[in-house]
């Protein structure tokens, strides 16, 4: 192939990167450029300001021509994008996959993000969309996804995802690749045939942004030809030059072990789920969908990712009104710019950092609300713990490879001690023997002194990359029990000692686990969603699997796939599992099935609750129902009849008011009460046995978390990071 690179005004332009996906030349200085293709395209490197008119061309053109026009440039030294992944782009709402009510990628919704990001995000200059743009891979769905992009006055700017390969997803088969991670079998001609190269490269201001195919090169298609390219792309940059690798799914060892160069950081989706961890002088970035709530149950989001020539900068925001961009992702703007850092955390409602405050209904030192406290990240599904006299929180910052534990005084909720720590924390810390002990999202384990908190030891996650640990750490019997199916570790508990380890029961997830494990007696209950098992009981201190069922890959809507942690009804010796359709219910002991329910709200992850009539659970995002234990049919069902502004069920983006699970205290008449948090900022109580409402509290922002409750307090942790705590009387 014979070419040439021109500017606007149609002068030479030399110098310019030109690949097939295996060999790079460059433009001489009369910028021409020849080149044998052994790929399906030729494309060249997009320098930096400009813009190219094709940016790659079929390897059968023979006298092609390259034009460089003016385009994106950074403002004062500094440049931003929109990094989002996974649209899901659907012409049916995604009816293979997903169950009734699921509200995927549209060519609509798409296009109205796209078009208001100029209003959103002022600043940016462009988007990058980390794959699975449709979500069957069929010509049709990338011309839907065509038209939203033409309607961006930003440049947009894609790459493959494992669902745009799926070639309408007739034949879709399920694998385990050779680096033990469960995936769909992948055909990339629908995306060649559509979009062009899987894998470019290309140049911002400052920075060099290297696209590849994590799909095909996780099922070995073209492995050995991206990495030869990859590293010959990165040799002619050089080793002084700053860059980023984009890839589907947080790329692993087997794609960046022996680069010439490390990456600034990687971008990564696939997941659905919200994490930034730092390994070695590398961030990496995994961002949830911004068009519906993702599988870890962040609201619809994107980051705006800032680039000055030295340093990245993240901000993450939720797809909502002013004042809620912020909301699971970090704490307040105004309490991070009104404090300083010494001051932030240790805050109290009255003190100078955040001043006096009013809540909603709920002022603070009145007969409602005792205190208040901003913790130093945000808050989402993780309750605090309450252990004598002290209230324990984990704080996640997801813009920040960084988190936090903070212990508070039950009393007036001045801080304690906070200690730094390396990764969010998204699970709530367990305590054990005087320690703290908490697991960062990386995997990492740590213990803190609980007078002081200081570190007393830590265990290095046995696989950063690919770990993404969300479930809570677990106690029992003096073992420590942390992580999922994928990869389980059973800790002592005092020493962080390994006592086994299991990573054959199922290969490597796309999703993380959320349902926390359970200890009942001697069985260790651990559950997964989607995986060859969907829940199985371990001996606690062998990990010898006793039973499991469930993981049908056939019916990734109907099978038995805990997407929230079980509850275990002492009354019935069942397990109550949240799934992606609904309920089920199990033996506790072996599996056995009792009944299933299906539900109106898809992906509802809240926990049910014991009481002594039934089983209490919330359904549709916006009732409390109580179910027969011996049938699931209901009994009774009480609306909450208000509105929320805020989605968290995966897979939808209609606000949902209810979301996290009932907690039943006992009434001083005797009477048990269920506490309800609400998406609507409120915390409801309703008599159990009627389903009554019988009294609420404004906190004045979503509650996505359980209550937790003392003999005088009722504390809630919202998703901006304020822990409240409520007088007993005001809700029982």
């Amino acid at each position: 192939m014979q070419g040439k690179v021109l500017g606007a005004r149609g002068e030479p332009v030399p110098n310019v990167m030109i690949s097939d996906g295996q060999a790079i030349t460059r433009t001489g200085t009369d910028g021409t450029f020849s080149l044998t293709p052994t790929g399906p395209f030729v494309f060249l490197t997009r320098p930096a300001g400009f813009t190219a008119a094709p940016w790659f061309v079929p390897a059968t053109a023979t006298d092609v021509t390259f034009t460089l026009t003016p385009g994106e440039t950074a403002d004062s030294g500094v440049y931003r994008f929109v990094h989002v992944s996974d649209l899901h782009v659907s012409l049916d709402n995604g009816t293979k996959f997903y169950p009734p009510g699921s509200e995927i990628g549209s060519r609509d919704a798409l296009s109205l993000f796209l078009r208001g990001l100029p209003e959103r995000a002022a600043e940016v200059q462009s988007v990058i969309a980390t794959g699975d743009l449709t979500d069957l891979g069929s010509d049709a769905e990338f011309d839907a996804l065509r038209r939203a992009v033409d309607t961006s006055s930003l440049p947009v700017h894609v790459l493959p995802g494992n669902h745009d390969h799926m070639a309408g997803g007739a034949e879709v088969g399920f694998v385990v690749s050779r680096n033990n991670y469960a995936i769909n079998t992948g055909e990339p001609s629908g995306y060649e045939r559509n979009l062009g190269p899987r894998w470019f490269s290309f140049d911002l201001p400052g920075l060099h942004v290297v696209a590849v195919d994590w799909h095909t090169h996780e099922l070995g298609l073209d492995d050995v030809a991206q990495d030869a390219w990859l590293r010959a792309d990165l040799e002619e940059i050089g080793p002084n030059t700053p860059w980023i690798l984009l890839s589907h799914d947080q790329p692993w060892n087997s794609i960046l072990d022996g680069l010439p160069s490390a990456p600034v950081a990687t971008f990564s989706g696939h997941r659905h789920t919200s994490r930034v961890i730092r390994l070695g002088s590398t961030i990496h970035v995994n961002t949830p969908t911004p068009l519906f709530a993702g599988l870890d149950y962040s609201p619809p989001s994107y980051r705006i990712v800032r680039w000055d020539g030295e340093q990245l900068g993240l901000e993450t925001r939720a797809v909502a009104r002013t004042g809620l961009e912020r909301a699971t992702f970090a704490m307040p703007a105004a309490i991070r710019l009104g404090a300083a850092d010494s001051d932030i955390a240790g805050a109290a409602v009255g003190d100078a950092a955040v001043g006096d405050a009013v809540v909603g209904d709920a002022v603070v030192g009145d007969a409602v609300v005792r205190w208040r406290h901003q913790l130093s990240g945000a808050g989402h599904r993780a309750p605090v713990r309450v252990e004598g006299d002290r209230v324990i929180a984990g704080a996640k910052r997801e813009d920040l490879p960084s988190g936090a534990v903070e212990v508070l005084s039950l009393r007036d909720g001045s801080r304690l001690w906070q200690a730094e720590l390396r990764a969010s924390i998204k699970g709530t810390p367990v305590t054990h023997h005087g320690h703290v002990i908490a697991v960062e999202v990386s995997g990492d384990v740590v213990s803190l002194d609980a007078e002081t908190g200081a570190e007393r030891w830590r265990i290095p996650s046995p696989d950063p990359l690919r770990l993404f640990a969300w479930a809570d750490p677990v106690v029992a019997d003096g073992i420590l029990v942390v992580g999922d199916l994928s990869h389980v570790r059973a800790l002592d508990a005092d020493t962080g000692e390994l006592r086994w380890e299991r990573t054959d029961l199922c290969a490597y997830q796309t999703l993380v686990s959320l349902a926390n494990p359970l200890v009942l007696g001697g069985t260790l209950i651990l559950a997964n969603f989607p995986s060859p098992i969907g829940i199985a009981g371990l001996d606690l201190h062998t990990g010898e699997v006793t039973w499991s069922l469930g993981g049908d890959l056939t019916d990734l809507i109907g099978s038995l796939w805990p997407i929230g942690t079980p509850l275990y009804d002492q009354v019935s010796d069942m397990l109550c599992v949240p799934t992606p359709s609904g309920l089920s219910a199990i033996d506790a002991r072996d599996g056995a099935g009792r009944w299933k329910l299906t539900a109106e709200l898809p992906f509802s992850p809240a926990t049910p609750a014991s009481v002594p009539d039934g089983i209490a659970t919330v359904f549709a995002g916006t009732d409390v129902v109580l179910l027969d234990r011996a049938d699931g049919s209901t009994r009774w069902r009480t609306p909450m009849e208000s509105a929320s502004e805020f989605a968290m069920a995966s897979y939808t983006r209609t606000p949902q008011v209810l979301f996290a699970g009932p907690v039943p205290v006992a009434a001083e008449d005797g009477s048990v009460r269920l506490l309800v948090s609400g998406l609507d900022g409120r915390i409801y109580a309703l008599d159990a046995a009627s389903g009554k409402r019988l009294a609420e509290v404004n906190v004045g922002a979503p509650v996505a978390a359980p209550v937790a409750v003392t003999d005088e307090l009722i504390i809630a942790i919202a998703v901006d990071g304020v822990v409240t705590a409520i007088e007993r009387g005001a809700l029982l």
